[in-house]
This record gives C-alpha cells, sequence and structure tokens, in this order.
C-alpha cells in the first residue's frame, strides 16, 4: 500500500513539473525589437553601412576629394603623414582589427588618398578590412 502511495506522489510530482515546464516555455516576454537596442554603426538590415565603397575617379581630383562627395559621413583626421581616414558611414577604423584600405585598379595603393591626384577613369575603392 505504502509502495502505491509513493508511486503515486511520484507520478503526481514528475506531471507537476512537466507542468511547470510547459507554462514557463510559453511565458510571454516582453522585449525591444533588436534594432532598437543596437547602436547606429550597427549592420542590421535597414541600418547597414558599406564595408566596400567603389567609384570611377575623375580626373583631376583626389581620392580623399572624390571619397567624401562618394560616401556620407567620411571622418578625417590630421597626422605626419597627412589626412588619414578614421571612418566612413559609421565604420571606424581600428574596430576589430579593420581600417580602411585604398584600392586603385584593384591594386592596393602605396601612396595616401589625399596625395593621390586621380587621372580619370580608375576604379577606386575602399575598403573596410583588417589588414
Amino acid at each position: 500500500m505504502k509502495r502505491i502511495h509513493i508511486l503515486t506522489l511520484a507520478f503526481l510530482a514528475t506531471m507537476l513539473l512537466v507542468i511547470a515546464g510547459i507554462l514557463w516555455q510559453s511565458r510571454t516576454i516582453e522585449t525591444t525589437p533588436v534594432r532598437e537596442q543596437l547602436p547606429v554603426t550597427t549592420n542590421a538590415p535597414e541600418q547597414r553601412h558599406r564595408i566596400v565603397i567603389t567609384y570611377q575617379a575623375k580626373a583631376g581630383e583626389t581620392s580623399l576629394d572624390q571619397l567624401k562627395l562618394e560616401a556620407d559621413n567620411v571622418i578625417t583626421k590630421d597626422s605626419e603623414y597627412g589626412e588619414y581616414v578614421d571612418s566612413i558611414e559609421g565604420n571606424k577604423s581600428g574596430i576589430d582589427g579593420k581600417y580602411w584600405s585604398f584600392y586603385i585598379d584593384g591594386t592596393m595603393a602605396t601612396v595616401g588618398a589625399g596625395s593621390y591626384v586621380q587621372n580619370g577613369g580608375e576604379a577606386i575603392e575602399w575598403k573596410y578590412q583588417k589588414l
């Protein structure tokens, strides 16, 4: 008789735990949409920032001057080597080891973008990448 009571209590306790687990998983949790929690520099689809910027070079302009016309929110800083790109469209250099690199016709430039006076027609590309 005692054995039946123990088995019945064990069965009821198990069922109670199962029901409690189902209720716990089905509870309503209020959440804030992810896009509202992310910073402005997120790569969420509605706020995606370009990590590659390409354009055809205009003759007589420096690549840096044209970049400022082609991309949004270009932030530069001065150094002993000249002006350099610190951030484009919210992607800041130095974050996660990534920096903005400047390419001319597919080859990484060996001069600064502020020093390179374009001939016109070159394929200019800026890439946000690990170096």
